[in-house]
C-alpha cells in the first residue's frame, strides 16, 4: 500500500509512467504495457479534498483493460495494483442490475487491502462514466454508460509501450482464472478440533 503526501501524486520515471520505486526489493518482475490514458478523477466524499490519479492499461497484446490508481492528492493509502476490468465486472455481477450499491462492492477486485482502494475506484469508474451517482442515495452508484463501446474505444486508442514494475500484489490479476481457482483450493485452511 502506498500513501502519498497531501499535495503530491505519485513520482514516475521521467519520460513515462514507471513508478520510480519499481526497482524496489518490492517490485519483482516489469510487464509491458499499453498506457492508453493518464486520467484524473476528484474525489467523492463530501468532506474529499483532491483528487485521484489512474492509468488505464492495456496488456501488451490488447485483448485485456486493466486501471491503475497512480496518486492521490489530499492523502489516504492505497494499493498500485493493475486491476483488471474482468474482475470490475464480476463485483458487479453480485449487484442487482438496476439498485444502487456502495464502494465497498469492489473489495473483491484488489489484492490489496486498503480501505480506500474501492472508493478510489469508483471514482475513477464515475469520472470514466461507467457508473453515476444513485439518484436516490448519495453514497452509492448505479452502472452507467456503454460499458463494451468504452472497451472497444479504449483498445483502439494508440497509446504508449511502457514497462511497470509488477509487484506480487499485481500479479494476482495477470493470471489466468484456473490459475487462481487451483490456488484458492490450495489454501484450504483445517483447523484441529478441540478435545
Amino acid at each position: 500500500m502506498t500513501k502519498t503526501p497531501p499535495t503530491a501524486s505519485s513520482p514516475t520515471i521521467p519520460g513515462s509512467s514507471t513508478p520510480a520505486d519499481a526497482s524496489t526489493p518490492e517490485a519483482t518482475d516489469t510487464r509491458s504495457f499499453w498506457l492508453l490514458k493518464d486520467g484524473t478523477a476528484p474525489k467523492l466524499g463530501a468532506r474529499a479534498e483532491g483528487s485521484i490519479n489512474y492509468n488505464v492499461l492495456a496488456d501488451d497484446e490488447r485483448q485485456l483493460l486493466f486501471f491503475a490508481i497512480t496518486g492521490n492528492k489530499g492523502g489516504g493509502y492505497f494499493s498500485k495494483e493493475h486491476v483488471d476490468i474482468s474482475k470490475i465486472e464480476a463485483c458487479l455481477d453480485t449487484t442487482a442490475s438496476a439498485k444502487p450499491f456502495p464502494s465497498k462492492t469492489f473489495k473483491e477486485a484488489f489484492v490489496g487491502r486498503s480501505s480506500n482502494n474501492a472508493g478510489f475506484l469508483v471514482a475513477v469508474l464515475r469520472h470514466e462514466g461507467l457508473l453515476a451517482a444513485a439518484p436516490e442515495a448519495e453514497t452509492q452508484h448505479v452502472r452507467s454508460g456503454d460499458w463494451p463501446a468504452w472497451k472497444k474505444a479504449m483498445l483502439a486508442e494508440t497509446g504508449k509501450l511502457i514497462k511497470v514494475g509488477i509487484t506480487d500484489a499485481d500479479k494476482t490479476p495477470l493470471e489466468t482464472a484456473q490459475a487462481l481457482e487451483q490456488k484458492e483450493q490450495a489454501k484450504t485452511l483445517s483447523l484441529p478440533r478441540k478435545k
